[in-house]
């Protein structure tokens, strides 16, 4: 497929509308009860008694329940070695409860990887020890942990909503490696749920490795050319949706990490974009929306559902605009790895070498004609502070989007600075890392920042990279706006540590360049 008929075919795209670790299983340790060693030592424990207030009792924690769904393709000798290190334990159900709906406002709306109706509904409603897949379970629960509050974790026992999540990661790595699940497509669930794991940047088991095994799965299986077969199969029920969380996901790490696309714009997914097979949920039965909070519950009903479907659409047509612009601005090339001096090269994109007025231009369209067809609903708006209830989480998303949209035009400037059209470009540059920290500032504000999806820490690096050839240059009112960018840069990345370790970097490349315009090494 030629890059004009690529091009034309996104354009026709946008015409239309749809129609509508392991070991840290929680435990309370008792404090001991130490024997008087003093004659007056009872009568001072008495005295105490009746003068200050009680002391509340420690809080009582469920019996340890695990899993007792079959598995008959495992060795006795991997089953057991499995339940040794807690692999099959459950969540109380409270923290359960919690995690489920950190998963449905914060991750479900623009990554709807889970049918939530049957997936709650086995969860909440049916016996969980038997939930069909101890692999799905720990991965949903390890992609909703990044959303709750700390006390939370500590309630259930946890010593840090960190180590709730490592807990809960160590669980579904070691389910996964130790082959428990033989259906694909829950595999491919499980992996993308895994990729919001983020830790703190160090090892290869990163969001890109999980999601390049999710991909092989879907390839070996023949994801791809089986969407537009009627399949009966349950699991393949929502397997167009499954096939969409990959391609935005291949989009937006080629965008973030400078790697080329796995799924190439093919006439199928060009016509997949087209058609109206859009599969999501039915609504919870309200037994689920009544074990939720209310923010939560809210999600699952008809008219959430419907502006979910549509923010993860216009998002996917998003994603169509990068996988254009990386295919116009980029070429695939083996360079130095960054990481360390005389490591092996790796294989990334690089800027092309020339690029055209006409490419840049092109871009600019197709960025240009999503922001035009963009529904209000979908649109970032200016967000109260604190948000509306009635709002919910929505602006969490919306806000996603514009981020998306402005990084991908931040990056497509950035070529062109590399190029001979700098000057030309320079301004416009300025604009978006303005609009950028607006947003990124309002959602600071109203303490919602680090709900962000991990992906943010991409972009707030590339709009921190995107502001630094001003650091330097001989504009006094220029300079001290990126001074002023800068300082917005580290205040949003320590919102996201909250959340993403690996916020880390964003820190570190900030005080790089403070360094650098001291004068100072950076070792």
């Amino acid at each position: 497929m030629d890059l004009a008929s690529s091009v034309s075919g996104l354009f026709e795209a946008f015409s239309f509308s749809p129609r509508e670790e392991l070991d840290d299983t929680p435990s309370i340790s008792p404090t001991a009860e130490i024997p008087p060693s003093y004659p007056l030592d009872t009568s001072f424990v008495t005295m105490a008694e009746l003068i200050l207030p009680p002391t509340p009792d420690s809080p009582t924690v469920e019996p340890q329940k695990v899993f007792e769904t079959p598995l008959p393709h495992l060795s006795p000798e991997t089953n057991q070695y499995l339940r040794s290190k807690g692999a099959f334990n459950l969540l109380p159900i409270q923290l359960r409860n919690q995690l489920i709906g950190g998963y449905v406002k914060y991750v479900h709306p623009l990554l709807p990887i889970l049918d939530l109706q049957w997936f709650t509904v086995n969860v909440m409603v049916q016996e969980d020890t038997h939930f069909i897949s101890p692999l799905l379970y720990q991965s949903a629960m390890l992609a909703g942990s990044a959303f709750i509050e700390q006390k939370a974790a500590i309630d259930a026992g946890f010593s840090s909503r960190k180590s709730l999540r490592r807990t809960l990661f160590e669980r579904a790595k070691l389910l996964y490696e130790s082959d428990t699940e033989p259906d694909a497509c829950i595999q491919i669930q499980a992996l993308l749920l895994m990729m919001q794991w983020h830790g703190n940047g160090v090892g290869h088991k990163c969001p890109l490795y999980w999601f390049d095994l999710a991909y092989s799965t879907a390839e070996r299986v023949g994801l791809l050319t089986s969407l537009q077969q009627d399949s009966r199969c349950c699991c393949c029920h929502h397997r167009h949706r499954l096939w969409w969380c990959l391609y935005v996901r291949d989009r937006i790490l080629a965008l973030g990490f400078r790697r080329p696309l796995r799924i190439p714009n093919s006439d199928i997914t060009m016509s997949l974009l087209k058609s109206e097979k859009y599969s999501f949920s039915e609504p919870c039965p309200d037994v689920v929306r009544a074990m939720l909070d209310d923010d939560a519950a809210m999600f699952l009903g008809c008219e959430s559902q419907e502006q979910m479907a549509l923010l993860f659409i216009q998002e996917i047509k998003l994603a169509h605009c990068v996988g254009g612009v990386v295919e116009l601005l980029y070429q695939d090339s083996w360079s130095p790895s960054s990481s360390s001096a005389g490591s092996a090269p790796r294989y990334c994109l690089l800027p092309k070498p020339d690029i055209s007025q006409m490419a840049i231009t092109a871009c600019e369209q197709l960025l240009g004609m999503w922001i035009q067809n963009l529904p209000s609903t979908a649109h970032y708006y200016h967000p109260p502070d604190p948000i509306d209830d009635h709002l919910g989480v929505f602006p969490v998303h919306q806000a996603f989007l514009s981020l998306l949209q402005l990084t991908t035009m931040a990056i497509l400037y950035q070529a062109a600075y590399s190029s001979s059209l700098q000057a030309t470009m320079m301004s416009e540059m300025r604009r978006l890392t303005s609009l950028a920290h607006e947003i990124l500032e309002e959602l600071g504000r109203c303490s919602v920042l680090h709900f962000l999806p991990g992906s943010a820490v991409t972009f707030l690096l590339i709009i921190l990279e995107s502001g630094l050839p001003d650091l330097t240059v001989s504009n006094e009112i220029v300079r001290k706006q990126a001074m002023i960018n800068l300082h917005a840069c580290e205040t949003a990345a320590c919102h996201l540590l909250q959340t993403y370790p690996s916020a880390e970097i964003i820190l570190f490349e900030a005080l790089g360049a403070r360094a650098h315009l001291l004068g100072l090494a950076m070792d």
